[in-house]
C-alpha cells in the first residue's frame, strides 16, 4: 500500500523517494523556511554548541575580561573582544558565561578577591576604617572600571565579595556597642568619602585614556584648550586655591588628609555620645 507524503513546510504532495531517506520538503526554499522557524523557537540565550575551544574556562574568560577593562575601560569589553583575545569563537564563550552582564559580575568578584581582606582584628575602630579605606583605594587604582559597580547605592544588589568587604569594614565598630543605625550612618559617611575621591581618580584615568586615543588618531582632545579658569582676574579665589592645592596634583595626599578629617568627625561624634575608643 502506497503512502501519500506531504511537504513538512507547505503541505504540498511529495513523490516517494526510490532510495535513501524519505523526503521531508518539496524544495530548498521550504527546507530553509522550516530551519528559520526552528531557530525562532530556540531561546535566544542558548547559543549553538561550539567545541572549537576546549581550552576555555570561566577563570580564563574572567581574567581576559579584567585585562581588557584594566587597559581600555569597560566600554571596550565585549564577548567578541574577549573571544578574540583568547583565540576562540564568540559562541564558545557562551558555554561558560551566559552574557556580558554576567561576565562583568564575575570580574567584580575576582577583582575584589585579588585584594585580600585583613586576617587580624583592627587595633581600634579608627585603624579598622583606615585599612578598609586604603584597601579600597588600592582596588580602584588596580581596576578603575570597578568603581561604578561597587558604589554605595540604595538599590538592592548582592555580591558575595562586596558583602564580605562591607562586613569586614563594619567589624571596625566591634566593641563600641553602637546602634546599627549609627554604625550605618558612620559607614555611609566613610564610604561616600572614599568613593567620592576615587571617582576623581577614575575620571582622570578616563580623561587620560581619551586624550591618548585622540593623540593616536591625530585629533585634539577636548581638554587640550587652555582653561578659562586661569585667565587673569577671571576667578581670583578659585584660581589661587587650585594652584595652591592642586599644583602639583597629589591625589594620594589629598585622600589621606580628607580621610583623617572624616575619621576626626566620627571620633568627635562618638565622644559626644560618651564613647571613647
Amino acid at each position: 500500500m502506497s503512502v501519500q507524503l506531504a511537504c513538512a513546510s507547505c503541505g504540498k504532495s511529495l513523490e516517494s523517494a526510490e532510495r535513501g531517506r524519505p523526503r521531508l520538503y518539496c524544495s530548498r526554499a521550504c527546507q530553509a523556511k522550516a530551519y528559520r522557524s526552528r531557530r525562532a523557537e530556540t531561546p535566544a540565550d542558548v547559543p549553538e554548541r561550539d567545541d572549537s575551544a576546549p581550552h576555555l574556562t570561566v577563570e580564563r574568560i574572567v581574567r581576559a575580561g579584567i585585562a581588557i577593562a584594566d587597559a581600555e575601560g569597560l566600554d571596550a569589553l565585549s564577548m567578541r573582544r574577549v573571544a578574540m583575545d583568547l583565540g576562540a569563537s564568540t559562541m564558545s564563550l557562551y558555554r561558560h558565561v551566559s552574557s556580558k552582564d554576567d561576565l562583568v559580575a564575575l570580574m567584580v568578584e575576582a577583582a575584589l578577591a585579588d585584594v585580600p581582606l585583613p586576617d587580624t582584628a583592627p587595633r581600634d575602630w579608627r585603624h579598622g576604617l583606615e585599612r578598609a579605606a586604603y584597601r579600597d583605594w588600592d582596588l580602584y587604582h588596580r581596576h578603575p572600571w570597578i568603581l561604578p559597580r561597587v558604589m554605595v547605592t540604595t538599590r538592592a544588589y548582592f555580591s558575595p565579595a562586596l558583602a564580605a568587604d562591607s562586613e569586614s569594614a563594619f567589624s571596625a565598630f566591634d566593641g563600641l556597642d553602637l546602634e546599627p543605625a549609627d554604625a550605618f550612618r558612620y559607614m555611609f559617611m566613610f564610604a561616600s568619602y572614599v568613593q567620592g575621591v576615587a571617582l576623581t581618580y577614575v575620571s582622570d584615568v578616563e580623561a587620560e585614556r581619551h586624550a591618548e586615543v585622540a593623540r593616536i588618531q591625530g585629533t585634539k582632545a577636548s581638554g587640550d584648550a587652555q582653561s578659562p579658569l586661569f585667565a587673569p582676574g577671571a576667578y581670583p579665589r578659585l584660581a589661587l586655591a587650585m594652584r595652591a592645592g592642586a599644583d602639583p596634583w597629589d591625589l594620594d595626599a589629598l585622600f589621606a588628609a580628607g580621610l583623617a578629617g572624616v575619621l576626626d568627625g566620627i571620633a568627635a561624634d562618638l565622644a559626644r555620645r560618651g564613647i571613647y575608643a
